[in-house]
């Protein structure tokens, strides 16, 4: 336990003026709660107490204040000796916001309320805007601070695997034994992935071991790049990949890509599912594993998947009471799971789920919760059971992280029978790998990314290797764990505040497709960016629409994938240049270099301060008697095959099926407007084989086009 901390570093900072301690490793989340402070920052419409729930930056619960830094996310800031963190969004203090009254108004307030109240009387807007621009849920910018340096670099690979779980592990390492350049991207602070945090198996030694093989197997080889704390922020075209590390973006070419990008945890939507204590299954299992954080005292286990009941018994094994276990379904997979919980004494509840869950005086935080039993899709029995607990775990399943595919023009499917998505029409130098395509047992995980290492070795006309077949899995989504009640508060998007009658209501105004609802309610618009409401948000818009989910679809994922600051993409870009094979004689003759495009060409010869009469001089002499010019610089294109002269006269101004092999001719090159962009010499050599030149700083910008 405690994979990241170093306990021999201890360091101090403070939260909302108070002082806490924590140690190298800890992020400023992890600090805090090893301090048991679980109230982080206040929802954004309501202003609700909210607290950690994935501990891996992918909600926006955990956006605090630094100094010179707005909406950093604790959960993934490394913690540092110092530091002042304060909340953010809040009116008066953290624990007693004076809009905390919001949340009993929201009857006020429904889904869109503020596209139809705020433009009358005519001129009101003006009024209005200042006052919802300050209640934004955001920090503040100190305008003073200036950031820190920031550059660019180009990367270039053979194979760029994003994702550095078992599946970009095994995938890299059959990669690189294929021969090829691989580049690892990883954007947590360590290898392994799930390996790192999760439980696989009621003995897990030999998983851990498995874990420990794969990252000295991948450190070691030499023909494997890692980068840690490095996130692909986009696909574009040709496989071009921005990768953000510390203060450099790299601007990664390669010629093919592998993502094995995982699932995220999903949560279970239920009354007050976002009060503080209540997290993923995942977000508990990473404080145990990479923190040595005890999330709490008494737990509540809510589960779809058979990975909540391993969980269970990490935390029983971890000191933690377990109050109870809830499973969505009937029966679990793995019989003896069960059989394991019922020795220990733990109540387990099947074919159930967590109605409602109340708030405690201390920070807002979990205190109790209510089992029902499931009568229909999203229907529950009339008796309940009540637990006391300050932790709540849960997951109903996962959602594969699209992203990053569905620039590159993938297409997200449903499988009704799997109650998930999976990925297809993926381009053809684009493959994924592991979780993300739609395999959890470990064994297909790994089976999957030597596959896609075999398939993009072949696209390099490299050998491949041996595969392993892939098993039949369980499915690991629950079908429906949305479940109104009748006071509401039940949230779809913990961002934006929107509970399930919000969404419902949106389709009730007209707005039946998908991208509608979204505009209209900014569902998946806040930071997490539909992380863990996309897949809810589709089932409700496909219920009240009476269509299908695959035919619903998700919202729209546009780059970036996370926030990128502005440094980022304002710092200092790398400039190559070209030198032509007279350089040095340029050289020896005193040449004052200019650019012209990417090559470097002589100005003018002579002293640096001489630079008018040099070119008065050298005019002169050309006039005169006789000068010598370097065009080497100019840019050509070998233009081949039977439509060449069409192509070039659909191109070019002037007409090339007539010229006669062996004589040159003019070509001038217009925009649509009939403006000059650029002009060269045409040379035809055959029939079928012209050469064309360009200007130096044009012939890019003539192949693009």
């Amino acid at each position: 336990m405690g994979l990241l901390i170093d306990r021999e570093r201890p360091l101090t900072f403070s939260f909302d003026g108070k002082d806490y301690q924590g140690f190298a490793g800890d992020s400023i989340a992890s600090a805090l709660l090893a301090n048991q402070r679980w109230l982080f920052s206040r929802s954004f419409k309501y202003h609700r107490p909210r607290g950690p729930l994935s501990m891996a930056g992918e909600d926006a619960n955990t956006l605090v204040q630094l100094p010179g830094a707005p909406n950093t996310l604790a959960d993934t800031q490394p913690l540092a000796a110092g530091q002042n963190v304060s909340a953010q969004n809040v009116n008066g203090s953290l624990e007693h916001d004076r809009n905390a009254w919001l949340g009993k108004a929201s009857r006020f307030m429904p889904v869109g309320f503020y596209y139809r109240s705020f433009y009358k009387p005519k001129g009101a807007w003006k009024l209005w805007e200042p006052i919802i621009r300050k209640q934004a849920g955001l920090g503040v910018l100190d305008q003073s601070v200036r950031p820190a340096y920031h550059d660019k670099a180009f990367v270039f690979t053979d194979i760029a695997i994003v994702g550095g779980g078992p599946a970009g592990l095994q995938a890299a390492l059959s990669a690189a034994e294929g021969g090829a350049q691989v580049l690892l991207i990883e954007q947590q602070p360590y290898l392994g992935g799930a390996l790192a945090w999760a439980r696989f198996a009621l003995e897990q030694e030999p998983f851990d071991q498995l874990h420990q093989q794969l990252v000295k197997d991948v450190s070691a080889h030499p023909g494997i790049q890692v980068m840690t704390s490095a996130t692909c922020n986009g696909w574009f075209t040709d496989n071009f990949l921005p990768v953000i590390q510390g203060q450099r973006m790299h601007k990664v070419r390669a010629q093919q890509v592998i993502v094995a990008a995982g699932a995220y945890d999903q949560p279970v939507v239920f009354h007050n599912n976002d009060l503080p204590g209540i997290v993923l299954t995942s977000a508990a299992q990473r404080l145990m594993r990479l923190y040595a954080v005890k999330p709490g005292e008494r737990a509540v286990v809510l589960t779809g998947n058979d990975h909540g009941y391993l969980a269970a018994l990490e935390l029983l094994e971890q000191g933690v009471a377990l109050a109870a276990l809830v499973d969505l379904r009937s029966a679990p997979h793995d019989p003896e799971l069960l059989q394991q919980l019922q020795a220990r004494q733990v109540p387990c509840h099947l074919h159930s789920t967590v109605y409602a869950a109340s708030a405690g005086k201390d920070q807002g935080r979990i205190a109790g919760v209510e089992v029902r039993g499931i009568s229909g899709r999203g229907a529950v029995n009339d008796s309940a059971a009540h637990y006391a607990c300050d932790l709540l775990c849960m997951s109903s399943g996962y959602m594969p992280a699209y992203q990053l595919l569905c620039q590159a023009g993938a297409q997200l499917s449903y499988d009704d029978e799997r109650a998930a998505f999976r990925l297809q029409q993926l381009p053809s130098n684009l493959h994924i790998a592991g979780s993300v395509n739609g395999f959890n047992q470990l064994d297909n995980v790994l089976a999957d990314a030597r596959r896609a290492a075999n398939t993009a070795l072949s696209a390099l006309g490299r050998p491949a290797h041996a595969e392993h077949s892939l098993t039949d899995e369980p499915g690991c989504n629950a079908d429906w764990p949305l479940f109104a009640h009748p006071k509401g508060k039940e949230f779809v998007d913990l961002d934006e505040d929107l509970q399930i009658a919000d969404i419902i209501n949106a389709t009730r105004h007209g707005y039946r497709d998908i991208q509608l609802v979204k505009r209209f309610s900014t569902v998946g618009m806040g930071p997490s960016q539909g992380r863990h409401s996309a897949l809810p948000t589709a089932r409700l818009v496909a219920a009240a629409t009476k269509r299908s989910v695959s035919e619903t679809g998700v919202t729209t994922a546009r780059p970036p994938f996370v926030a990128e600051t502005l440094a980022h993409l304002a710092g200092r870009s790398f400039d190559p240049y070209r030198q032509t094979p007279l350089h040095d004689r340029h050289a020896a003759a005193g040449a004052q270099w200019m650019p012209a495009g990417n090559w470097q060409r002589p100005a003018f010869y002579g002293p640096a301060g001489s630079r008018h009469e040099s070119m008065q001089a050298e005019a002169l002499q050309v006039r005169n008697a006789v000068g010598l010019i370097d065009v080497s610089t100019l840019g050509g294109l070998d233009i081949r095959g039977p439509d060449a002269a069409e192509f070039l006269n659909r191109f070019y101004t002037f007409a090339f099926v007539k010229q006669p092999v062996g004589r040159s001719r003019y070509a001038l090159l217009t925009n649509e407007q009939g403006v000059v962009i650029d002009d060269g010499v045409c040379a035809r050599f055959a029939d079928e084989h012209f050469y064309v030149s360009a200007t130096t700083s044009g012939v890019e910008q003539v192949y693009r086009q």
